[in-house]
């Protein structure tokens, strides 16, 4: 079973410190009479599924993070070498928008795939937080990951958020991400009650996920966050 390094408490704190949060390619049959036979259709090939310790080595180092963060190791997690089949359970409507305000926010998705990695770095003084997901999964449940949280997306557009003893109105506009992997999307998190905001992004790469928080008090709200994911996304190309 798959453990997430969740930091709801992390992005409570964050809020509170801070103010933030087909092509078949069937053969041509031969006219009548010929001797050569049809060409039988090709088959597509079939996409390797990474590992938690091949997803971990594509998550961004140190050395790509905005000056003063730091790795919170509480919150690295992986897999290792062993992949399980995927699972899907029924996420809560009434928990679904509070996912999103957490680093492993696509569990609002309730698809569980076979391998994964994970880390978070934070600013200093928490002023900041950059968390980071690689998921993989079997058949087409990539694509329906993204399905399913382009939905939570839309659903939560407005929603209101109780935590740590603050009540806070929050927005979501998503988007969609042109010439990242093979699709991608991003949501803009904001609240009068927050400094700055979130960006979250997820984007697929064949059977994998990638997912990104960018939690700014800045008036960027993150957006720095689309060109980080992006790097994550060329190393996952690369490796498939």
């Amino acid at each position: 079973m798959k453990t997430f390094a969740d930091n709801p408490l992390r992005m409570g704190a964050l809020l509170a410190a801070a103010g933030l949060v087909v092509l078949a390619a069937g053969g041509c049959g031969g006219t009548a009479g010929s001797e050569n036979p049809a060409t039988p259709p090709a088959k597509a090939p079939v996409e390797k599924v990474l590992t938690g310790t091949e997803l971990n080595a594509m998550l961004l180092a140190a050395d790509a993070m905005p000056k003063g963060f730091k790795l919170n190791s509480d919150g690295a997690r992986n897999s290792g070498d062993i992949l399980t089949e995927d699972s899907t359970s029924t996420v809560p409507r009434s928990k679904v928008c509070g996912i999103l305000l957490q680093t492993a926010w696509i569990r609002a998705s309730g698809i569980e795939g076979a391998g994964f990695a994970q880390n978070d770095y934070t600013g200093p003084g928490q002023s900041g937080q950059f968390a980071q997901e690689i998921d993989t999964f079997h058949g087409d449940n990539a694509k329906k990951v993204m399905s399913a949280l382009r939905k939570a997306f839309g659903s939560c557009a407005s929603f209101t958020d109780k935590s740590d003893g603050m009540t806070a109105k929050v927005k979501i506009v998503r988007t969609a991400v042109p010439g990242m992997g093979d699709e991608a999307i991003k949501a803009v998190e904001t609240s009068p009650a927050w400094q700055g905001g979130t960006t979250l992004v997820a984007a697929r790469v064949g059977n994998a996920v990638v997912t990104t928080l960018y939690n700014s008090s800045g008036k960027d709200k993150g957006a720095a966050g689309v060109k980080m994911t992006k790097a994550i996304v060329e190393g996952v190309e690369s490796a498939q």
